[in-house]
Formats: C-alpha cells, sequence, structure tokens
C-alpha cells in the first residue's frame, strides 16, 4: 500500500509534472470512490478462461463459497468507521465480504460493508448470484433457515456448520443431543427437523479428535466461569462432533465427501490471509484520515484482491490447483504492481512455477481434497 507522498512523487516521473502530497490528499472524494468501485465491479464482470469445469458424474456446477474478513482503522476513525466496540472503548474499521466459485475461481460478489453489519444480513444480498448447479458452502455466521430454502427454490444445494443455538430434533422428536451422548459409532447420518419451523434437512455429525474436543471444552468452560456461569450440557455434547447440515441427500454425495468439501472452503481463508499480508494491510491503514481517503485503501486493496484471484484461475491450469500457493502467489504480485509503470504492463506478469508453488508435503491441501472428492 503506497502512501499520498509516494503517490505524488510517482505521478511526477511518468507525468512530469510535480504535484504535491496535499493535492493527491484532496482528490479522496466521493468521486474518488466511486470510481475505485466502479472498477471493482468491471473486474468481476470480466471473465478470464476458467480454471474448471462442470465436473462429471456430479449435478455439482460450481462451489460458492462465501465469508467476510474484518479490516481494523486506529480507533481514532470510530465516527466514520463504529465498530464493535471492546472493554478498551471505541473501535474501528469495515468488513470485507467475498463470495467466488471454488472450481472456476470467479468471484460472484466482492463488496465493502460496514464492520457491524452481521454476515447474515450480508448473505441475503449475494442470494441473487445462487444458480441451478451450485453448492453454496456458508458458515455459522450466514446461517439462515430461510435462504436455505431460498437456494432450494433456486435449484441449488448448500452445506453449512450447525450453530450452537439451533435446535435440532430427531425423527422420533428427542433432541439430538441425547444421540449424540450415547452414539458409540464415529459417524451420524440422520433426516432431522431443524429450528422453530422443523425444516427438514440432513445432519451429518462426525466424532472429532479427542484433543480437538478437549480444548473445545476447555475453552467453553472457561468462558462461563468468566460470566459466572455454568458450561452449557448442550454444548459440552456437541463439543465432541462436527456437526453439519445439508439438503443433499445420501444417494446424491456419501458423508466422507460432504466433509472434503466442506474442508474446502478454508480456501477463502487463505485467500484473506495471503492478501493481507501481501498488502502490509495493518501498517498501511494504521492512521488517521479522512473517510473517502481510508476506503479508497481498502477498495485498492479489493482490486489487487480480485486481480490476484484472477491470475491465480490461470496458473491453476498450469501448474495445478494443488500446488499453487496463495501467499507466494500474492507476494510477487504485490512486488510486480508496486514497480510497474504502465499498468497494460500487468499482462506480462508471469512468475517462475517453482515461486508460486506450495512447499513440499504428504498432506493434499483442503482445495485439493474437496475438489477430488467430487469427482
Amino acid at each position: 500500500m503506497v502512501r499520498p507522498n509516494q503517490i505524488a512523487s510517482e505521478l511526477g516521473d511518468r507525468v512530469q509534472a510535480a504535484m504535491a502530497r496535499q493535492s493527491i490528499h484532496d482528490r479522496f472524494t466521493p468521486k474518488s470512490t466511486a470510481f475505485l468501485m466502479a472498477v471493482v465491479c468491471d473486474l468481476m464482470e470480466q471473465r478470464f478462461k476458467p480454471a474448471g469445469t462442470a465436473l462429471v458424474g456430479t449435478r455439482i456446477l460450481r462451489i460458492m463459497i462465501e465469508d467476510a474478513s474484518g479490516v481494523g482503522f486506529p480507533k481514532a476513525n470510530s465516527e466514520a468507521f463504529p465498530a464493535h466496540g471492546n472493554h478498551h472503548g471505541a473501535t474501528a474499521g469495515v468488513k470485507i465480504d467475498l463470495a467466488f466459485d471454488l472450481l472456476s475461481q470467479t468471484i460472484v460478489s466482492h463488496s465493502l460493508e460496514a464492520a457491524t453489519t452481521q454476515d447474515k444480513v450480508i448473505g441475503k444480498e449475494v442470494m441473487v448470484e445462487v444458480r441451478p448447479g451450485d453448492l453454496v458452502l456458508r458458515d455459522m455466521g450466514y446461517f439462515s433457515l430461510d435462504e436455505f430454502g431460498e437456494i432450494e427454490l433456486r435449484g441449488a444445494r448448500w452445506l453449512t456448520r450447525l450453530p450452537l443455538t439451533t435446535g435440532v430434533l430427531l425423527e422420533n422428536g428427542k433432541a439430538l443431543e441425547t444421540r449424540l451422548n450415547r452414539r458409540r459409532q464415529d459417524v451420524l447420518d440422520l433426516e432431522v427437523s431443524v429450528g422453530e419451523v422443523g425444516k427438514k434437512c440432513r445432519l451429518i455429525a462426525v466424532r472429532a479428535d479427542q484433543k480437538v474436543a478437549r480444548k473445545r471444552r476447555d475453552e467453553r468452560r472457561k468462558r462461563a466461569v468468566q460470566s459466572g456461569k455454568k458450561a452449557c450440557r448442550k454444548g459440552l455434547i456437541r463439543d465432541a462432533w462436527h456437526l453439519m447440515l445439508t439438503n443433499l441427500r445420501k444417494e446424491e454425495m456419501k458423508v466422507s465427501q460432504l466433509v472434503a468439501i466442506y474442508r474446502a472452503r478454508w480456501a477463502v481463508e487463505i485467500q484473506f490471509r495471503a492478501w493481507k499480508q501481501s498488502l502490509n494491510l495493518d501498517k498501511a491503514l494504521n492512521r488517521k484520515s479522512n473517510e473517502h481517503h481510508m476506503q479508497g485503501l481498502v477498495i485498492a486493496g479489493m482490486i489487487v484482491h480480485q486481480l490476484g484471484m484472477k491470475i491465480a484461475g490461470v496458473l491453476v491450469g498450469q501448474i495445478g490447483r494443488a500446488r499453487l500457493s496463495y501467499e507466494r502467489l500474492y507476494d510477487l504480485l504485490a512486488i510486480y504492481l508496486i514497480k510497474l509503470k504502465d499498468f497494460s504492463e500487468l499482462i506480462n506478469f508471469n512468475p517462475d512455477p517453482r515461486h508460486i508453488s506450495r512447499g513440499k508435503s504428504s498432506t493434499q491441501s483442503p482445495i485439493e481434497s474437496g475438489i477430488l472428492a467430487l469427482n
């Protein structure tokens, strides 16, 4: 991320006309924000050659993953960019929401939101993008039974983790926890009723590793002690399991496939982490500035993110989806963009495959295992 004085210096070298730092700063206005958002929207409309196609033997045409990542600002910016406060007082920041197709690396939606906007509210805006043949992967922050019903009406499938606050009843009317507490096997695959509306769907329960279960329970008990309460028994039982809900029928997809596919959701976490680290976002945004300057910096970062994903969509066809390292790709792209004299030169960005490949590992990446599960 470059500062206004760096922009002024660069412009002086390129257009042979000096420009003061303050002059650059004054140009961050509603018009500059609108222009940058227009670039983001234009990039979403552009279609690079897809890296993946419809998979043989499955009805799944796209795997749509949606997640959000918070970007923090110094609390001096809290008036323009309020975030959820903490025990130290006011905080500031924004939220970046991203929805994309795992198979083709095509961005479906990319938006800048207020830090206080709930994920499930943002998720409603992305519903218009759902098409027949989609498999929508959602984390618990986006959990909404109404929207799952909407996804079904659009001829699509959905897969989500189960929030603790959502009740589940078995076909005999008993609570899910009763069955989990008595289950001796490691996998449970049932038709259940979920929530107050009693939505019918499929529940997958896979027993967690003992270390994972112990850690979850220790953390739950610690939080309960801190709030002066007793740990929730229902939560303690569920902590021993990985719980998922879906409208995919048993004959459509096996438990092992569903587990592998949901692991692929970590692709968006990897991308967000690589994006933030490569642009040094924390350092770039660690300032008090006017609203449009801060928005401009974040949206410029979103543009780089989209460029990175589009380039990744091309490169996976060359080196393979499993080998591509987003962290290394984004680092090289950030360096390349800083050195550019003409944006058209971006077409010449062609990193050495050895420099953007994952290190040697005996385990599959979450993305690789998710894709293979569909074949």
